[in-house]
C-alpha cells in the first residue's frame, strides 16, 4: 500500500511540474488527427461547393428554355394574328390559298417562326445574338449546348381523323459531350382555335 501511495504521489508530481511538453509520440498523434480533421474539413467544404455550382448550373438552364418558350409562344400567339383596323377587333385567319396547310398540321406554321431555324444555341456563346445571350455568368465556365427537338401530334395521340394542332417540344442538354433530356412541353396554336378538323 505504501508503494501505491508512493506512485500517485509521484505520478501528480510530474503533472503539476513537469515543463517538458509533449512527447514525440503525443505529436505525432496530435499531428494526425489535425490532418485527419483538415481533410474531411476540405472534403465536405468542396462537395457542397460543388453541389451548389449543380444547383446554379441546372436553375440557369432552366431560366435559358424557360426564355425560349416564353419566346416561341409569344410568335405562336402572333403569327396568324391579325390586328383590328378603325372600330373593327383582332381574329386569326389564314390566308385563303393555304388555309388547309396551316390548319392541317401546326408544323407549317411553327416553320415561319423567327426562332424556328434556332435549333441548337451554346448559352453565352454571343451576347448579340439569340442564339448565345449571356444571361448567367455561370455559362462563362462550362459550355452548355441546348437542342429543341419538335414534333406534331393529334390531341391525345388519336387515331381519328382530326389534324395535328399541337407540337411537342424537347429540349435536350449536351453538357460534358452527354446528351440529357431535360423537358418536354406540348404548345399549340392560336389559330388552331379557328380551324375545323381536316
Amino acid at each position: 500500500m505504501r508503494e501505491l501511495s508512493f506512485l500517485r504521489k509521484k505520478i501528480k508530481y510530474r503533472k503539476l511540474f513537469d515543463n517538458k511538453g509533449f512527447g514525440i509520440s503525443e505529436s505525432i498523434l496530435s499531428m494526425m488527427l489535425l490532418s485527419i480533421i483538415t481533410t474531411f474539413a476540405v472534403y465536405f467544404v468542396s462537395l457542397r461547393q460543388q453541389n451548389l455550382y449543380k444547383a446554379n448550373l441546372n436553375k440557369a438552364i432552366d431560366d435559358e428554355i424557360r426564355r425560349d418558350i416564353e419566346k416561341l409562344k409569344s410568335e405562336l400567339w402572333y403569327e396568324h394574328y391579325h390586328e383590328p383596323r378603325g372600330k373593327g377587333y383582332g381574329e386569326y385567319k389564314t390566308t385563303e390559298t393555304n388555309y388547309s396547310q396551316y390548319c392541317s398540321n401546326i408544323l407549317n406554321t411553327f416553320s415561319r417562326l423567327p426562332s424556328a431555324s434556332q435549333r441548337i444555341w451554346t448559352p453565352g456563346s454571343n451576347i448579340n445574338s439569340y442564339k448565345g445571350q449571356k444571361r448567367n455568368k455561370i455559362f462563362s465556365g462550362k459550355n452548355v449546348r441546348i437542342e429543341r427537338r419538335i414534333v406534331s401530334r393529334k390531341p391525345f395521340d388519336m387515331s381519328i381523323d382530326l389534324d395535328r394542332s399541337i407540337v411537342e417540344i424537347t429540349y435536350d442538354v449536351i453538357l460534358n459531350n452527354q446528351k440529357e433530356q431535360w423537358t418536354s412541353i406540348q404548345l399549340t396554336s392560336e389559330a388552331h382555335s379557328w380551324c375545323p378538323p381536316s
